[in-house]
């Protein structure tokens, strides 16, 4: 640890500490202190080092009973010094006039501590008090904290204010606690998210699925992912659990909606028992959320039967005793039978038995025989909106049952990272649509540590994102966030001992992120390794298309794409 003295601790206030810089002195073979350049010489094994003291995302160490605190700066002030009454009376009696001074005060924040060994240690039992002397931190201390958290080499990137440093992170901490990915539009949460699973790509095995809401990720993979989009994907009502298929059939707040559920459930057991493939299967037992084929349509017509019958009666025909109950639930799925944009739920054409399971969770997994890919890219551009949330929920959920069965059958986890690009779209605290999606994904950060199931969920909304699931996350990547009341929603998620980094993320360069969590030791500002190849989410240039010479638009294409909901191959 580096004994290069640069302040002293004039005031402690919670999780904040208050650091005056004293001035450089060099005398007597001792150098301390910071010149006006605030920049030092930091006496190394190599020779000195020039260190920029007071950065924003610095550290410097505050001495204790035994050891050190290391601490991480988050604001520089300069302040006038008020002179003491003394110095007043002596300056006033001997006719001279007050110099007015000015003091170099830092803020930091407790991070951890170092012992005199140099193993640090999150937290602190004890904090410094007035007159504590302040040590500048050497950049191979920095190295030496990462190297004893940090999982292998896997790096995100380069420490901002030690562009020679990698920052590597603990990924199993990272994923398997889960994460997210937080940062207003244009602070590269795409460069982000697109640097981080091609750096997952590199491990010679690994399994990884993100949601593109947009269609930007597809051309930044190349051979090692699978790009399945939303016009050609698959997820039948045959593997829908019952609860999700009542969700899209039965209003639950209208009065028939207790007899509509009950017989719903009693047709469902019977439709799968009856199924001549199911009765080939050899299982045991069949229930009404075992994910087997069955005849969707014969339930729908038993349905119709139901609510027309007439049974006899003393004089003449009555109506039957579930008559007209089932009515608007037939208008329901009838409205959705008949839309095309509900064919990749309701009309399968290839994964039309209960066979065809094993290839949809395959494709699904990125685990094609004889074409295995590292990532799988779910391109959910061309869904509608309105059946989103139901695609999702069904990938969520069943990705999270293959995790969960996979490991009571071999004892051991299949690791999945699930990333959910634009997750408060879909994981709303608010939008009732968004329950299905959001209450899937919950489940996924609530047990899917256990299973090997990890989600780490990317938003610039922070704030309406389901508590519940960011409750849950352990590493926070933020970049840069400007609103107020995203600042303030982030903070109270973080513990309090750092929630003071909060007022750094308004300054944070595009590409530059503050990593804190189990991840990390420490606070990290960090540089992300830009992306090769990059997404296609950067902005429009007006200027340089306005300046363009002008050309014929194409209306006629662009209507023809929209009505067909499919764009034409080149």
């Amino acid at each position: 640890m580096s004994d290069y003295r640069i302040g002293k601790v004039v005031g402690v206030s919670g999780e904040r500490i208050f650091i005056s810089l004293v001035d450089y002195l060099d005398g007597d073979g001792t150098e301390e202190g910071v010149p006006p350049t605030m920049i030092v010489n930091l006496p190394t094994e190599g020779g000195p080092t020039p260190l920029l003291i007071g950065q924003p995302g610095t550290f410097v160490s505050v001495g204790l009973p035994s050891g050190r605190l290391l601490a991480m700066i988050t604001t520089i002030d300069m302040k006038e010094a008020t002179p003491l009454q003394s110095e007043i009376k002596i300056a006033e009696a001997e006719g001279q006039a007050i110099v007015e001074e000015h003091k170099r005060v830092v803020c930091a924040v407790p991070v951890g501590t170092l012992n005199s060994g140099g193993n640090f240690e999150r937290g602190t039992d004890v904090l410094p008090t007035v007159n504590s002397s302040t040590f500048a931190v050497s950049p191979s201390t920095i190295n030496s904290i990462y190297q004893q958290y940090a999982e292998g080499t896997f790096s995100l990137g380069h420490l901002s204010l030690i562009p020679d440093q990698q920052a590597n992170i603990n990924l199993d901490a990272f994923l398997s606690r889960h994460a997210a990915i937080l940062g207003q539009t244009g602070g590269g949460k795409s460069w982000t998210v697109a640097s981080f699973l091609q750096k997952i790509a590199a491990f010679p095995q690994s399994t990884a699925v993100l949601f593109d809401l947009h269609g930007e990720y597809s051309a930044a993979f190349g051979e090692e992912a699978d790009v399945i989009s939303g016009a050609d994907i698959e997820l039948p009502y045959w593997l829908m659990n019952s609860e999700e298929l009542l969700g899209l059939m039965v209003d639950r707040s209208e009065s028939a909606a207790p007899n509509q559920i009950a017989k719903f459930k009693v047709l469902l057991q019977k439709a799968k028992d009856d199924h001549p493939e199911n009765q080939q299967l050899g299982l045991e037992k069949i229930t009404i959320d075992t994910p087997v084929y069955f005849d969707f349509e014969g339930i729908i017509k038993e349905f119709r039967s139901l609510d027309t019958q007439m049974v006899p009666g003393s004089t003449k025909p009555k109506q039957g005793p579930l008559f007209g109950q089932f009515s608007r639930l037939l208008m329901r799925v009838d409205s959705r039978l008949n839309d095309r944009r509900y064919d990749l739920i309701f009309h399968p054409q290839t994964y039309a038995t209960s066979a065809s399971m094993e290839d949809l969770f395959r494709s699904l997994l990125g685990e094609k025989v004889d074409n295995r890919k590292k990532l799988v890219i779910i391109d959910l551009s061309p869904v509608p909106f309105d059946v989103r949330n139901s695609v999702i929920s069904l990938i969520l959920r069943c990705l999270f049952d293959f995790s969960y069965w996979y490991r009571r059958v071999n004892g051991t986890s299949y690791p999945i990272a699930v990333f959910a690009d634009e997750a408060h779209i879909y994981l709303n605290e608010h939008d009732p649509n968004s329950r299905p999606a959001r209450e899937s994904a919950e489940r996924i950060a609530k047990e899917g540590r256990k299973y090997g199931i990890s989600l780490t969920v990317i938003s610039q909304r922070p704030r309406e994102v389901s508590a519940t699931i960011l409750s849950q996350c352990n590493s926070f990547l933020c970049l840069r966030i400007s609103n107020p009341d995203d600042q303030s929603y982030v903070k109270n998620l973080l513990p309090d001992s750092v929630r003071g980094i909060t007022s750094m993320f308004a300054t944070l360069r595009r590409g530059e992120c503050i990593l804190l969590g189990e991840s990390v030791m420490m606070p990290t500002r960090i540089r992300i390794d830009p992306p090769s190849p990059t997404p296609h989410s950067d902005d429009t240039s007006f200027y340089t298309a306005w300046n363009e010479d002008p050309e014929e638009l194409d209306v006629a294409t662009v209507l023809d794409a929209w009505r067909r909901q499919d764009v034409p191959d080149e």
